[in-house]
């Protein structure tokens, strides 16, 4: 399976290499045409989310003669721009998702605000925190006065190490904060930059550095309360679960990790001949990759979130959904909801244009404007 894993990768790099974006003329994406050539850009090739995103590509170029072309970036912004530019279709992004939903974080800019971003197919997957094996953090509150990344350009990344912090009663005032690059982790920490980092559980990164430096993951207590509250209320997105067969980890072993979508999207004027495209070639082709990677199992139906949580479903994707018999009235009423939020934003985001301190003033229209409390 990992010679397997590393060949794809290899493959898809080299069709990083040559992408040079998609020309001009009509956006592809908005075509009623199905696509030849499918462009995305997702996170760096020594992840899993990059391994997972070339072994689906592989599997539908065989099963659709499809072809695809990858941009990779560490940071949120240059994982969404290529979407927001044309030069991708697609995007595999973490919570940077959500952020430019909502205009929050880098996406509160007059460059940005709140984006018309699309859920077309939502696989979930493990991620959590590493130590080396002969580190005295065993648990959050072990993590005071120790270096801990906060990623360079990736708020998705750091929310959830603010929360996994406050499953302690720790915040970034009680360790020392590392500005780092997301891909750059596994190296520190083997280096001693880092007591603890951050990643999808299954990286060809982690595995590399287990094969030089013991690693173990820091423990959680699902049932605990204060675990439960800083999770639900901090990340909401997220569920507490356990994986198996990640580095550092004995056969047959357990950790409990952070469990959340890391979704293919994409924007609301993708033509539904598209979007449905790309859900259709992911679920068609699912035999094809299924045990390509320790991952690849959270795009199935079964494990792929299928009821919208904090950004819109593509019409493409439900009408996909509703083909397989799992659009339930909760899913369309959540869905409509978030439209509905959608309308809301665009209309707080035109009103706050011209403010001298555009970022500021958004958070307030948001704070008295929203129901649902949302960080700037």
């Amino acid at each position: 399976m990992t010679s397997r894993r590393h060949g794809l990768v290899a493959l898809l790099a080299a069709g990083v290499l040559a992408f040079s974006g998609c020309g001009g003329g009509e956006d592809p994406a908005q075509s009623d045409t199905p696509l030849d050539v499918v462009a995305m850009s997702t996170y760096g090739t020594g992840t899993a989310t990059f391994a997972d995103v070339a072994a689906v590509a592989d599997a539908v170029t065989t099963q659709d003669d499809t072809r695809f072309r990858i941009i990779t970036s560490d940071t949120a912004i240059g994982r969404v721009l290529p979407l927001k530019d044309g030069q991708t279709q697609f995007a595999r992004t973490g919570d940077e998702y959500i952020f430019a939903f909502r205009g929050e974080y880098d996406f509160a800019d007059e460059d940005w605000g709140p984006q018309p971003i699309r859920v077309v197919w939502a696989p979930t997957a493990p991620h959590s925190w590493m130590v080396k094996a002969s580190s005295d953090i065993h648990t959050a509150a072990d993590l005071a006065g120790k270096k801990v990344p906060r990623i360079t350009a990736n708020p998705s990344v750091n929310q959830k190490t603010v929360a996994m912090l406050a499953t302690a009663g720790l915040t970034w005032d009680d360790v020392e904060p590392v500005d780092i690059g997301y891909g750059e982790q596994p190296d520190a920490l083997k280096a001693g930059k880092l007591d603890i980092l951050f990643q999808q559980v299954y990286g060809s990164s982690l595995f590399e550095l287990e094969s030089s430096t013991p690693v173990r993951w820091l423990e959680f207590d699902p049932s605990d309360p204060q675990t439960q509250k800083a999770v639900a209320e901090g990340v909401p997105s997220v569920e507490l679960g356990e994986f198996s067969g990640a580095p550092g980890q004995e056969e047959g072993e357990t950790s409990v990790g952070f469990w959340y979508a890391v979704p293919v999207v994409t924007y609301a004027d993708t033509s539904d001949v598209v979007a449905a495209q790309m859900a259709h070639s992911v679920l068609d082709s699912y035999d094809r990759y299924a045990d390509a990677t320790s991952t690849t199992s959270g795009w199935s139906i079964d494990e792929a979130m299928t009821e919208p949580k904090e950004v819109p479903f593509h019409p493409g994707l439900i009408q996909v959904l509703k083909e397989e018999g799992v659009w339930t009235p909760e899913a369309q009423a959540k869905q409509d909801e978030l439209l509905a939020q959608e309308k809301l934003l665009e209309k707080g985001w035109e009103e706050v244009q011209g403010a001298e301190d555009l970022e500021q003033a958004w958070a307030d229209w948001k704070a008295e404007n929203l129901e649902e409390k949302t960080d700037a």
